[in-house]
């Protein structure tokens, strides 16, 4: 056998370590988790109310854009309308001033003799 590892076991088991702990550092780890726990929960609690909130207002604005979307496409269809009501105006006012112009007698004089 070496000479350095010793044959007794007690002296083997030199340092004996105390693993008690103190009533004061267990009250404060419990106290710590308990309030980690709790913040979370109302946190938690509290991001749940935001998102129900939030959904309220998305559906609100999903509505407003849908109403605004459909009264668009009304204006647009009204628009159209009355831009080709515009066209056939102006379309039947050139034929009317084609046709006035056709109608009315020339204003320029022919050279005439006189006997």
């Amino acid at each position: 056998m070496n000479q350095n590892t010793p044959t007794d076991p007690a002296a083997v088991v030199s340092r004996f370590v105390d693993l008690r702990v103190p009533l004061w550092g267990l009250v404060c780890a419990s106290c710590g988790a308990a309030f980690f726990i709790i913040s979370i929960y109302f946190s938690n609690m509290k991001l749940v109310d935001d998102v129900a909130e939030m959904k309220i207002a998305v559906k609100a604005g999903n509505q407003q854009v849908t109403t605004l979307a459909g009264e668009q496409a009304l204006l647009r269809f009204r628009m159209e309308n009355i831009e080709g009501e515009i066209r056939s105006i102006k379309a039947q006012s050139q034929a009317n001033a084609a046709a006035a112009a056709a109608a009315t007698p020339s204003t320029t004089t022919t050279p005439r003799r006189f006997p």
